[in-house]
């Protein structure tokens, strides 16, 4: 079974996370190559962030050795969500699993700019 490269995909087979209307989080189970897509859609901030770090840490716990999380659906991302994405990375790598982004832009690739997390986290495009 190859990992979904897709949140669409990712939808059909994923665990679900919702904080009230403002966000919602699915993430694909493990496939074969390892590879675990955390898709989030709506607002990261102070109300949703703790949503956000339980949808990372459920992906950790799944046998993987890399997690992708697909920005394109996020609105809005402020410091709340930067220190779950650094916290969540940190984690990752003492436990050997290669964490990335990918798909933010304007607003919510900004912030990741700003405090470097864009540079170390963002998943190489070819």
């Amino acid at each position: 079974m190859e990992s979904p490269n897709t949140c669409a995909e990712a939808a059909e087979k994923a665990l679900h996370f919702v904080a009230d209307d403002l966000l919602g989080i699915d993430v694909a189970t493990a496939s074969m190559d390892g590879t675990v897509l955390v898709c989030p859609d709506g607002e990261i901030d102070c109300m949703t962030a703790p949503v956000l770090r339980r949808a990372l840490m459920s992906a950790r716990r799944q046998p993987c050795t890399r997690v992708v999380v697909d920005l394109a659906a996020v609105t809005f991302l402020n410091s709340a969500g930067l220190t779950v994405l650094a916290e969540a990375h940190h984690l990752a790598q003492a436990d050997g699993i290669r964490l990335t982004v990918r798909g933010a832009v304007g607003p919510v690739v900004r912030p990741l700019q700003i405090v470097g997390l864009w540079e170390l986290l963002a998943e190489p495009t070819d």
